[in-house]
């Protein structure tokens, strides 16, 4: 069993170099066009370019500029993406017909379709009827009806709308969003309705809502998030960062700051919701932390929260960002977080951090070797400077491979939710039981490392 997983873009991509399939051109400076989509006379119009590109393998290269429109990829799979990145290429919803979402996607699309390298902004959502009421919904972007794209390098800002004013993903959608900004949106910068995404290496900053002013996880939305920054979010309500009604995602890595709300500044969990936070730090969240309300299931673990919470490997100390008045979350030296986090807590998740550093280097002057295995990941979503290590799933006895003696150090912990050797809880949930025993089993049979020492 591998806890190895590249993000799903990276294999989009290569899927594109290696098909050489046709690539379309698209400069706004060449309107009123309305050009052939060539290099020497592009499209002027996103949308023109995707309707004449083919069902899959197009490639869409666009120029720098602020182009007013909102684009449909009506289910191609296509990789539209920018040629000089997101700040100097803009895709403005306040265009000639009328305020949308800058983008939507709504026939099915794969992760085979990519955006990459843009600013959404200006949108103010696509109407949605749920439950036989309508809404505008998404106005950065919509996606619907099982659509699962791949979204990159792009930057969600300025968005409104009724509900999900970054990005609203409904109905079995489940985008991979990864290194993305979402900023100044109201009614929350995302919001998950019976979706599923994998979020990772994203920032939520600024964005307001009634609920769940960074991210809403509604109607049995489980999204994975991971390596992610919320701060400076608010809710009028409730959850100033993440609310979870019905919602149970699994976050890993993140830090909540600086998030406002009537109650639960960093999150707040409902009925029916299971949320695992792992390795994850909330400080400075008002006018508290965590608040769980009709009965929720929270598992905390190894974790920095301020007030305290219950669970393995939490923490309650100030963790030392270096400017968090200034957005700065990384950690300072002799920072509590640091070699504190949980190996198996990112395992499969990512390599890197939010700065794109190796997640796994040990501080030689903060080295916690925990129960057999050097404990070399932060808490946190930024790692600090240390000597990288390669770890391998279900080593606990930290020489490079997994065999009889790992296997003997978990069987001597069974049943136990000791802190000082949960080391061998290799599932995450909290008690070291028959799971970890098999996940063990799979890691002896073919054991993989977690990340490749650079």
């Amino acid at each position: 069993m591998s806890f190895t997983r590249s993000l799903a873009y990276v294999f989009a991509v290569a899927v594109y170099s290696s098909a050489q399939a046709g690539t379309i051109y698209v400069d706004v400076t060449n309107c009123p066009g309305p050009g052939d989509g060539s290099e020497l006379d592009p499209y002027c119009s996103l949308q023109t370019a995707i309707d004449n590109a083919g069902l899959e393998g197009d490639e869409i290269v666009v120029a720098p500029g602020t182009y007013f429109e909102t684009i449909d990829f009506i289910g191609k799979a296509v990789w539209l993406h920018s040629s000089d990145g997101p700040e100097v290429t803009v895709i403005s919803a306040n265009g000639p017909d009328g305020a949308d979402s800058a983008v939507t996607c709504a026939s099915g699309e794969g992760d085979d379709t990519i955006l990459e390298g843009f600013t959404l902004t200006d949108g103010t959502g696509t109407t949605v009827v749920f439950l036989g009421s309508a809404f505008e919904a998404g106005g950065g972007m919509v996606n619907m009806d099982d659509s699962n794209p791949t979204v990159t390098n792009c930057t969600f800002t300025g968005n409104s709308a009724d509900s999900g004013g970054g990005m609203y993903n409904q109905n079995e959608s489940s985008p991979t969003v990864t290194n993305c900004t979402f900023t100044e949106n109201s009614s929350s910068g995302m919001v998950n309705n019976n979706s599923n995404p994998t979020v990772t290496n994203c920032t939520f900053s600024g964005n307001t809502a009634t609920n769940g002013g960074g991210m809403s996880n509604v109607f049995n939305s489980s999204p994975t998030v991971a390596n992610c920054t919320f701060s400076g979010n608010s809710a009028t309500n409730d959850g100033g960062g993440m609310r979870n009604n019905n919602g149970n995602p699994m976050v890993a890595n993140c830090t909540f700051s600086g998030n406002t709300a009537a109650t639960g500044g960093a999150m707040l969990n409902v009925f029916n919701s299971t949320v695992t936070l792992t390795n994850c730090i909330l400080w400075g969240d008002s006018p508290n932390e965590i608040v769980e309300a009709a009965d929720p299931i929270t598992n905390v673990l190894y974790s920095d929260v301020q007030g305290g919470w219950s669970g393995i490997g939490n923490i309650d100390a100030d963790p030392s960002f270096v400017d968090p008045d200034n957005g700065d979350f990384r950690l300072s030296p002799g920072s509590p977080c640091i070699d504190a986090g949980n190996n198996w807590g990112v395992a499969g998740l990512m390599e890197t951090d939010l700065d794109g550093n190796p997640r796994f280097m040990a501080d030689g002057n903060d080295f916690d070797p925990g129960c057999g295995e050097p404990v070399v990941v932060d808490i946190g979503a930024y790692e600090f400077p240390g000597t990288p290590f390669d770890v391998v799933f279900g080593d606990l006895n930290g020489n490079g491979t997994v065999g009889v003696v790992d296997l003997m150090i978990l069987n001597e912990c069974l049943g136990s939710d000791d802190p000082d050797c949960c080391i061998a809880d290799l599932n995450m949930d909290g008690v070291i039981g028959i799971i970890d025993q098999l996940f063990m089993g799979s890691a002896m049979v073919e054991f993989v490392p977690v990340t490749a020492v650079p």
